[in-house]
Parts: structure tokens; C-alpha cells; sequence
């Protein structure tokens, strides 16, 4: 009697050979329909964020400038720093004569030009919306930008300095009425200069708060545009000459991916005392994305 052996079941060789050849094909075409839906969405993504430092540089820099101490925006001769004297708040001040002379007004309400500042004086508007006492860093008044009247130099003439004290009082009672506010100093006494101003670049009166000096410096890099930032710097001191990077207070990264970065300045149209105008180009640039960015930005202040 013969017995037969039962067959072995499962894949031949070549049958596991078929399968991962057609699992190849299939797994390369799951591979090219799902490679462009990935490269956009990273794509899109570096876009975005391209834009969001664009966004993030002009919003930045268009906040500081325009409340800028008239004329005290400046650049550095590279064209890759801005430097400007931030304000807190602006007030026009009763100036001799203005609260008129019979009978004469009573003392520390008017502010007499060119005279030793020893009595506080008044404002006709507000600096703020304070309801208490506060003391800015700086009061300044007549900045040109000029020989002599450069907040940058420490002239007496036109801001008050590390040894002044500046107290801004929102609520002095009478002789003042609601919504003006009286200035008073204490220590290193103050000659504002304002009213010896070129006679094409009059003074009109206008007090400032400044609570110090900003900067915003561009590091580009074009071979790593990753490595490419714009910084933003302050809490410094005050110099005559242009720190570039500040040295002190704080600092800020804005952007970064910068690969090229170029800062300019238009000065005040002739006839006018105020008015700066900076503008900006700027590259940001990542894995083959690129944004250019373009913007100007005056100081709102008019006198």
C-alpha cells in the first residue's frame, strides 16, 4: 500500500519576488503623488514665514519712528543701523506771554526761553493719559539736530540731562484748569535755547518726553541668510556718536533670514524744521524662497 506526502503550502520564491516588485511601483507612485503636496506645504510655510519677519520689521520700526524726537533719527554710514530718541509724550507749554501780562501770570506757569529754568511751567494740553505723578527720563524742547541744538550732545540747550530731574504733575490745580500739566525740575538747572533757532527754523512751543534712545541694527548674511537677523536695542545711554550695536540696556531679535539690509535717511524738506522720512530694503531669504522688503516711514511730530 503507497502513501502520498500532503504538498507544502505557501509562496514559491518567485511569487514573493512578484509581490515586492509590485510593492515597490506602488509604494513609488504613493511617493510622487505625495512629494509635491509636501514640498508646497514646506514651501508655503517658509513663505509664511518670511512674511511674518517682514510683517514684524516694519511694524516694529514704523511704531518707534513716528513718535521720534524730531531730528533724532539718524544712520550710520554703513546704512545698517537707525538710531533715533523715543518719546513718552508731547505737550505744547506756555511760553512768556502766553498767559498775558495785566496782570502778570502767577510763577511756574510760564517758561522763558533762553532764561535759567529754576520754576516749574505749565503746558496748555496734556503729555498723557497719567493721573499720577511720573518722572521720563528726558524733557526736551527745540531739538534741530544742528550745531547746538542736538539732543545727541548733551547741549543743555535743548534736552535735559543725567542730572536733571523731570517730575510732569497731570493734575496741579489753579492757576491750571483740567487737562494741562505742570513741569518741574530739580537738580542741574536747565537754559532751553529754542527761541535762538535759525529764524527759517522757528520754535512753536512744543515740550517733549523722551524715555531714551532706540536702535534697530541689520546683521545680514548672504552666504546663511538664517544667520542674518535685525536686532532691536534699548534702555542705553544717550552718546554724541552713533553706537553700533549699542553697548547696555536690552535687546530684541525682530527678524532673522536676513541676507541683505540697506537704511537711509531723507532729511526735512528745505523751509521745514521737522519731518525725517527713513527707508528701508531689506532681503530675507530662506532655502530658496526670497521676500523683498521696501518701506519708508516719516516721524509724525509736525511743529
Amino acid at each position: 500500500m503507497s502513501r502520498r506526502c500532503p504538498r507544502a503550502a505557501g509562496f514559491t520564491l518567485i511569487e514573493l519576488v512578484v509581490v515586492i516588485v509590485l510593492t515597490a511601483i506602488v509604494a513609488s507612485f504613493m511617493v510622487l503623488f505625495l512629494d509635491a503636496p509636501m514640498q508646497s506645504y514646506f514651501a508655503q510655510t517658509r513663505r509664511s514665514d518670511l512674511v511674518d519677519s517682514a510683517n514684524r520689521i516694519t511694524g516694529a520700526v514704523t511704531a518707534d519712528v513716528r513718535i521720534a524726537l524730531p531730528n533724532s533719527v539718524r544712520v550710520n554710514p554703513a546704512h545698517t543701523a537707525l538710531e533715533l530718541l523715543a518719546t513718552a509724550g508731547m505737550a505744547r507749554y506756555y511760553d512768556l506771554g502766553d498767559k498775558g501780562t495785566a496782570p502778570p501770570p502767577p510763577a511756574g506757569v510760564e517758561l522763558t526761553i533762553g532764561s535759567t529754568v529754576t520754576a516749574p511751567f505749565g503746558t496748555l494740553d496734556s503729555f498723557g493719559s497719567q493721573t499720577v505723578p511720573y518722572h521720563p527720563s528726558f524733557l526736551s524742547i527745540g531739538n534741530l539736530g544742528a550745531p547746538g541744538y542736538d539732543a545727541y550732545n548733551g547741549a543743555p540747550e535743548v534736552m535735559t540731562g543725567t542730572g536733571t530731574h523731570v517730575t510732569v504733575n497731570p493734575n496741579p490745580g489753579p492757576p491750571f484748569v483740567t487737562g494741562e500739566n505742570q513741569v518741574t525740575f530739580t537738580g542741574t538747572v536747565m537754559t532751553f535755547q529754542a527761541a535762538g533757532a535759525p529764524a527759517t527754523q522757528p520754535s512753536v512751543h512744543n515740550a517733549y518726553l523722551v524715555s531714551g534712545p532706540v536702535s534697530y541694527v541689520c546683521n545680514p548674511n548672504p552666504g546663511n541668510p538664517a544667520a542674518g537677523t535685525v536686532m532691536r536695542y534699548s534702555g542705553y545711554a544717550v552718546s554724541p556718536a552713533q553706537p553700533v550695536p549699542p553697548v547696555g540696556g536690552s535687546s530684541a531679535l525682530i527678524a532673522h533670514d536676513v541676507s541683505a539690509c540697506t537704511i537711509s535717511l531723507v532729511a526735512a524738506p528745505g523751509g521745514y524744521a521737522y519731518g525725517q522720512l527713513a527707508i528701508l530694503r531689506v532681503t530675507l531669504a530662506s532655502n530658496g524662497e526670497a521676500l523683498q522688503v521696501f518701506f519708508e516711514v516719516a516721524t509724525e511730530y509736525a511743529e
